[in-house]
Protein backbone atom coordinates (compact mmCIF):
# COMPACT_ATOMS: atom_id res chain seq x y z
CA UNK A 1 0.00 0.00 0.00
CA UNK A 2 1.76 3.31 -1.05
CA UNK A 3 2.25 5.87 1.77
CA UNK A 4 0.35 8.99 2.06
CA UNK A 5 2.39 11.52 0.54
CA UNK A 6 2.48 14.84 2.76
CA UNK A 7 3.30 18.35 2.38
CA UNK A 8 6.72 18.07 3.34
CA UNK A 9 7.63 14.73 0.88
CA UNK A 10 6.95 16.93 -1.88
CA UNK A 11 9.15 19.81 -0.72
CA UNK A 12 11.78 16.85 -0.52
CA UNK A 13 10.81 15.49 -4.19
CA UNK A 14 11.34 19.00 -5.58
CA UNK A 15 15.01 19.33 -3.57
CA UNK A 16 15.97 15.84 -5.26
CA UNK A 17 14.25 16.45 -8.39
CA UNK A 18 16.53 19.52 -9.07
CA UNK A 19 20.12 17.54 -7.92
CA UNK A 20 18.87 14.55 -10.47
CA UNK A 21 17.72 17.19 -13.67
CA UNK A 22 20.92 19.08 -12.94
CA UNK A 23 23.11 16.28 -12.87
CA UNK A 24 21.71 13.17 -13.89
CA UNK A 25 21.09 10.23 -12.25
CA UNK A 26 24.35 8.44 -12.80
CA UNK A 27 26.40 11.69 -11.39
CA UNK A 28 24.01 12.76 -8.54
CA UNK A 29 25.37 10.66 -5.34
CA UNK A 30 24.00 9.85 -1.98
CA UNK A 31 26.41 13.10 -0.25
CA UNK A 32 24.48 15.20 -2.98
CA UNK A 33 20.84 14.18 -2.25
CA UNK A 34 21.91 14.28 1.74
CA UNK A 35 23.15 17.47 1.63
CA UNK A 36 19.84 18.90 -0.96
CA UNK A 37 16.93 17.47 1.31
CA UNK A 38 18.75 17.66 4.69
CA UNK A 39 18.19 13.84 5.52
CA UNK A 40 20.27 11.62 6.39
CA UNK A 41 21.15 8.49 4.51
CA UNK A 42 19.59 6.74 6.87
CA UNK A 43 16.36 9.00 6.52
CA UNK A 44 16.38 8.67 2.85
CA UNK A 45 16.44 4.55 2.73
CA UNK A 46 14.10 4.76 5.16
CA UNK A 47 11.70 6.92 3.56
CA UNK A 48 12.52 5.53 0.01
CA UNK A 49 14.12 2.16 0.10
CA UNK A 50 17.21 3.52 -1.85
CA UNK A 51 18.33 6.38 -4.54
CA UNK A 52 16.32 4.07 -7.34
CA UNK A 53 13.26 3.93 -4.86
CA UNK A 54 13.47 7.93 -4.48
CA UNK A 55 14.25 9.13 -7.96
CA UNK A 56 10.84 6.95 -9.17
CA UNK A 57 9.29 8.96 -6.63
CA UNK A 58 10.87 12.21 -7.94
CA UNK A 59 9.61 11.13 -11.42
CA UNK A 60 6.46 10.61 -10.38
CA UNK A 61 5.92 13.83 -8.91
CA UNK A 62 7.29 15.35 -11.95
CA UNK A 63 4.80 13.75 -14.26
CA UNK A 64 2.23 14.17 -12.31
CA UNK A 65 2.65 18.27 -11.62
CA UNK A 66 3.97 18.55 -15.00
CA UNK A 67 2.38 17.34 -18.97
CA UNK A 68 0.24 14.32 -16.93
CA UNK A 69 -1.08 16.35 -14.66
CA UNK A 70 -1.73 19.48 -15.71
CA UNK A 71 -1.34 20.59 -19.33
CA UNK A 72 -2.59 17.34 -21.18
CA UNK A 73 -5.79 17.44 -19.29
CA UNK A 74 -6.48 20.92 -20.25
CA UNK A 75 -5.29 20.29 -23.91
CA UNK A 76 -7.24 17.41 -23.85
CA UNK A 77 -10.65 19.63 -23.08
CA UNK A 78 -10.28 21.98 -25.97
CA UNK A 79 -13.58 21.30 -28.16
CA UNK A 80 -10.82 21.42 -31.31
CA UNK A 81 -8.57 18.46 -30.93
CA UNK A 82 -6.36 20.03 -33.90
CA UNK A 83 -5.67 23.30 -31.14
CA UNK A 84 -5.18 20.43 -28.49
CA UNK A 85 -2.37 18.80 -30.76
CA UNK A 86 -0.84 22.60 -31.17
CA UNK A 87 -1.18 23.73 -27.88
CA UNK A 88 0.59 20.86 -26.36
CA UNK A 89 3.59 21.62 -28.82
CA UNK A 90 3.80 24.99 -28.78
CA UNK A 91 4.21 24.67 -24.48
CA UNK A 92 6.87 22.32 -24.90
CA UNK A 93 8.54 25.04 -27.09
CA UNK A 94 8.51 27.39 -24.47
CA UNK A 95 9.17 24.91 -21.45
CA UNK A 96 12.18 24.09 -23.71
CA UNK A 97 13.42 27.04 -23.82
CA UNK A 98 12.69 28.50 -20.31
CA UNK A 99 15.68 29.50 -18.46
CA UNK A 100 13.94 28.63 -14.92
CA UNK A 101 14.60 24.78 -15.28
CA UNK A 102 17.57 22.32 -15.94
CA UNK A 103 17.80 21.56 -19.78
CA UNK A 104 15.33 19.02 -21.07
CA UNK A 105 12.89 16.80 -19.75
CA UNK A 106 14.05 15.11 -16.64
CA UNK A 107 11.53 11.56 -18.32
CA UNK A 108 13.87 12.02 -21.43
CA UNK A 109 17.22 12.35 -19.80
CA UNK A 110 16.94 9.47 -17.90
CA UNK A 111 15.70 7.70 -20.72
CA UNK A 112 19.08 8.94 -22.37
CA UNK A 113 21.26 8.53 -19.21
CA UNK A 114 20.47 4.74 -19.32
CA UNK A 115 21.54 4.35 -15.91
CA UNK A 116 18.77 3.96 -14.24
CA UNK A 117 17.13 -0.05 -13.26
CA UNK A 118 14.59 -1.89 -14.89
CA UNK A 119 11.54 -0.51 -13.00
CA UNK A 120 13.00 2.56 -13.28
CA UNK A 121 12.89 2.71 -17.23
CA UNK A 122 9.35 0.88 -17.28
CA UNK A 123 8.18 3.86 -15.45
CA UNK A 124 9.71 6.43 -17.64
CA UNK A 125 8.35 4.41 -21.06
CA UNK A 126 4.52 4.10 -18.60
CA UNK A 127 4.71 8.32 -18.70
CA UNK A 128 6.18 9.31 -21.52
CA UNK A 129 3.41 6.58 -23.14
CA UNK A 130 1.13 9.03 -21.49
CA UNK A 131 1.74 11.74 -24.30
CA UNK A 132 1.51 9.35 -27.40
CA UNK A 133 -1.42 8.20 -25.96
CA UNK A 134 -2.89 11.85 -25.72
CA UNK A 135 -1.76 12.44 -29.23
CA UNK A 136 -3.66 9.13 -30.50
CA UNK A 137 -6.70 10.49 -28.45
CA UNK A 138 -6.67 13.73 -30.10
CA UNK A 139 -5.92 12.67 -33.61
CA UNK A 140 -8.80 10.00 -33.23
CA UNK A 141 -11.31 12.81 -32.09
CA UNK A 142 -10.10 15.05 -35.64
CA UNK A 143 -10.30 12.01 -37.70
CA UNK A 144 -14.09 11.65 -36.31
CA UNK A 145 -14.59 15.06 -36.99
CA UNK A 146 -13.49 14.80 -40.53
CA UNK A 147 -10.50 17.32 -39.61
CA UNK A 148 -7.83 15.54 -41.09
CA UNK A 149 -6.67 14.37 -44.60
CA UNK A 150 -8.55 11.39 -45.92
CA UNK A 151 -7.24 7.91 -44.79
CA UNK A 152 -4.77 9.70 -41.43
CA UNK A 153 -4.11 6.25 -38.92
CA UNK A 154 -4.36 7.60 -35.79
CA UNK A 155 -1.90 5.06 -34.66
CA UNK A 156 0.65 5.77 -37.14
CA UNK A 157 -0.31 9.93 -36.47
CA UNK A 158 0.43 9.33 -33.22
CA UNK A 159 3.85 7.86 -33.27
CA UNK A 160 5.07 10.02 -35.82
CA UNK A 161 4.52 12.82 -33.52
CA UNK A 162 5.68 11.23 -30.71
CA UNK A 163 8.67 11.21 -32.25
CA UNK A 164 8.78 15.12 -32.76
CA UNK A 165 8.02 15.23 -29.34
CA UNK A 166 11.13 13.05 -28.16
CA UNK A 167 12.98 14.88 -30.92
CA UNK A 168 12.02 18.56 -29.70
CA UNK A 169 13.24 17.33 -26.54
CA UNK A 170 16.22 16.19 -27.10
CA UNK A 171 17.42 18.61 -29.98
CA UNK A 172 16.44 21.75 -27.16
CA UNK A 173 19.31 20.47 -25.19
CA UNK A 174 21.70 20.57 -27.62
CA UNK A 175 20.31 24.18 -29.40
CA UNK A 176 17.04 25.89 -27.37
CA UNK A 177 16.44 28.08 -30.41
CA UNK A 178 12.74 28.85 -30.52
CA UNK A 179 13.00 29.42 -34.13
CA UNK A 180 14.66 25.80 -34.95
CA UNK A 181 12.31 24.17 -32.64
CA UNK A 182 9.51 25.68 -34.50
CA UNK A 183 10.51 24.62 -37.36
CA UNK A 184 10.97 21.09 -36.28
CA UNK A 185 7.74 21.21 -35.10
CA UNK A 186 5.84 22.14 -38.19
CA UNK A 187 7.65 20.40 -40.16
CA UNK A 188 6.06 17.43 -38.32
CA UNK A 189 2.55 18.71 -38.54
CA UNK A 190 2.48 19.89 -42.08
CA UNK A 191 1.32 16.37 -43.14
CA UNK A 192 -1.90 16.40 -41.19
CA UNK A 193 -2.37 19.81 -42.31
CA UNK A 194 -1.53 21.41 -38.78
CA UNK A 195 0.21 24.72 -37.92
CA UNK A 196 1.11 26.40 -35.04
CA UNK A 197 -0.59 29.37 -34.06
CA UNK A 198 1.47 32.76 -35.10
CA UNK A 199 3.53 33.78 -31.95
CA UNK A 200 3.09 30.07 -30.35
Amino acid sequence: MARPRTLDDDALLDRARDVFWRQGYAATSLRDLTNATKLSTAALYNRFGDKSGLFREVLRRYADTGLSGQLLPGLAASPDPRDAIAGLFAALIALSCSTETPSGCLLINTALDGAADTATRGLVRERLGEVEAFLRAQIERAVLAGLLPPGTEPSRAAEGLFGAVLALRVLARLDPDPVRLRRLVEANLAPLGLTLKPGA
